[in-house]
């Protein structure tokens, strides 16, 4: 049987949980419950649980003492960036100034090369020290390791059966010990420079807090458990760093006011400033705003613009190519969408695809070809690994690592069509077609009259938001819009009253047209400061018809009378 779909092609699923009635406080304690959200105060796991920690860090010191030349190696996204950035403001207030190497995403691609060993043996490297990278470098490892460089991997992305000879690999997945979820690659770093440390607060531990929670939002790492807390002392020290700090000015370059910030601003409005430097041109400009500000700041608000500008184009071109528009059913979408061209950057294929799989609920690839090889970039949905995809098709590729629900790899362009034809089956094989289907999770069902600015309050105390913790969609069935108009560039957005409560629409414009009879609302709920007052207002997330969703789920509409009658 076809599943029940909203205005936009997506599923809603109901939160299998008990009747969410009470006072604000006890919704937003119901939800957290229901989510196994701890909402107290917790510490970071032991040091000590990561693999090779007290190795490494053992290591280290003994480099420091020998006045040996240090070199770091990361990645260029955001995670990547502040990872380097813990590391090299670790070394500076030990008055060390280590060989930074950061890949270009074109001349370079993904990962540690022989050329950049090369080149780290020829400054003189005697300690090698990567982040967010290295678990896939078997054999350039190999080769530092021959040329009498110690290499120590800090890293958090899938590792393979075989792993490289370093002299210390500290990573959560070979730490049977450390507690789910895993960091990202910054909190693998922050969890290195504790141990070096010594003691959970030293000179600059504020700033390096908020690093370390920039790259755990920007990888979109699970906000529960040490992550969670991580995140929420990284946020709580944003808040407090002064003015001159280079994140705060970063903040200030993005709109961002401090004393509100939240994970959303993280990841909306400073990862992808950070990220632009990468994607574009060269991810050392993003490292200099972190590390001093100045004109670094202002050129990667000029990248970031272009960022922008260059997704929206490149995703119509897309979406034109694989015949998609806002009028498709996912379910009459392919279950992995594939896109290649000589015209699309390596640097931007990423968020195409991550646009494609947010928006059509399958799994992507989007490759740019550059003449006989391709750099592919893939995202995918909770019901497939496609890092674990990629391992089954590996005799196609010519590298290829992630997690999994990201992934990066690049092949001979002759066997792109074999790879597209293969993968499909693969996810076929293994996922039903149910899984394909965009799916929002409703938290709890209300009534327009439950929606005050006290349980907005409540809800505010399971911040951070996020991967593993987004912020909660309540199901409004039966309501009629009022004052319904269109607002934004091309009409793209929705204004309109629920009752008394003013909501908004964000991308929803083009619906406009089909709001005139009842509708069920699926809504998140906040909080609009405007001129001194602060009232509650409505986010529209999606929309169905009222008579199709009766017919459709009716064992929906029946839990929602029961929770609003409790």
């Amino acid at each position: 049987m076809a599943l029940p779909l909203s205005l936009t092609g997506k599923y809603w699923q109901l939160v299998d949980s008990a009747p969410l009635a009470g006072t604000p406080a006890q919704i937003a304690h119901a939800i957290a419950t229901a989510r196994g959200i701890d909402l107290r105060s917790n510490p970071l796991p032991a040091t000590d649980l990561l693999s090779d920690t007290a190795r490494a860090a053992q290591r280290i010191r003994s480099a420091l003492a020998r006045n040996e030349h240090i070199g770091i190696f990361g990645d260029y996204d955001c995670d990547g960036v502040t990872a380097t950035a813990l590391l090299v403001r670790f070394f500076r207030r030990n008055n060390v100034e280590p060989f930074v190497r950061l890949p270009h995403r074109v001349r370079d691609g993904y990962g540690l090369k022989r050329h950049i060993i090369k080149e780290m043996r020829t400054q003189g490297v005697t300690l090698l020290i990567t982040v967010d990278a290295g678990i896939s470098s078997i054999e350039e490892v190999h080769e530092a390791q021959e040329s009498g460089m110690d290499t120590i991997i800090t890293d958090h992305h899938h590792p393979h059966a075989q792993i490289p000879p370093a002299y210390a690999i500290v990573h959560p997945a070979l730490s049977p010990r450390y507690p789910r979820p895993h960091p990202s690659g910054s909190g693998v770093a922050f969890a290195l420079v504790r141990a070096l440390e010594g003691t959970e607060e030293w000179e600059g531990h504020k700033e390096d807090l908020c690093l370390a929670m920039l790259g755990t939002v920007a990888d979109v790492m699970e906000l529960t458990g040490a992550n969670r807390t991580l995140v929420t002392a990284g946020l709580t020290a944003l808040k407090h760093l002064p003015a001159h700090a280079p994140i705060a000015k970063l903040c200030a370059q993005a709109g961002v006011d401090r004393s509100r910030v939240t994970a959303r601003d993280i990841a909306y409005r400073i990862a992808p400033r950070i990220n632009a430097a990468g994607r574009l041109e060269d991810p050392g400009i993003a490292l200099q705003a972190l590390l001093s500000g100045e004109s670094a700041l202002a050129h990667l608000g000029v990248l970031n613009a272009q960022r922008q500008d260059l997704t929206a184009s490149l995703l119509a071109d897309v979406l034109s190519s694989l015949h998609l528009s806002t009028e498709n059913s996912p379910q009459n979408v392919p279950p992995l969408l594939a896109a290649a061209s000589v015209q699309y950057p390596e640097g931007i294929v990423g968020l195409l695809a991550g646009k494609l799989t947010e928006g059509y609920g399958k799994p992507s690839i989007v490759a740019c070809i550059r003449g006989d090889a391709c750099i592919a970039s893939l995202r995918s949905v909770p019901a497939y690994h496609v890092t674990e995809g990629l391992e089954r098709v590996e005799g196609l590729l010519t590298t290829y690592g992630g997690h999994a629900q990201a992934a990066g790899c690049t092949f001979p362009t002759k066997n792109y069509p074999e790879l597209i034809a293969r993968l499909l089956d693969d996810i076929s094989a293994r996922v039903r077609p149910q899984d394909l289907v965009p799916t929002l999770p409703v938290d709890a069902v209300l009534s327009p009259q439950n929606i005050t600015r006290e349980l907005a309050q409540a809800l505010g105390h399971l911040e951070p938001f996020g991967e593993g913790n987004p912020e909660p969609l309540f199901f409004l069935p039966n309501v009629s819009l009022s004052a319904v108009r269109t607002v934004g560039n091309d009409s793209r957005h929705l204004q309109c009253s629920i009752g008394t409560t003013k909501a908004v629409g964000f991308q929803h414009g083009h619906l406009r047209s089909r709001l005139n009879e009842p509708l069920d609302l699926l809504c998140r709920i906040g909080l609009n400061r405007w001129n001194g007052r602060t009232d509650v207002q409505l986010f529209i997330e999606d929309m169905r018809h009222t008579e199709c969703s009766k017919r459709n789920a009716a064992s929906e509409m029946q839990n929602a009378q029961r929770i609003l009658h409790s």
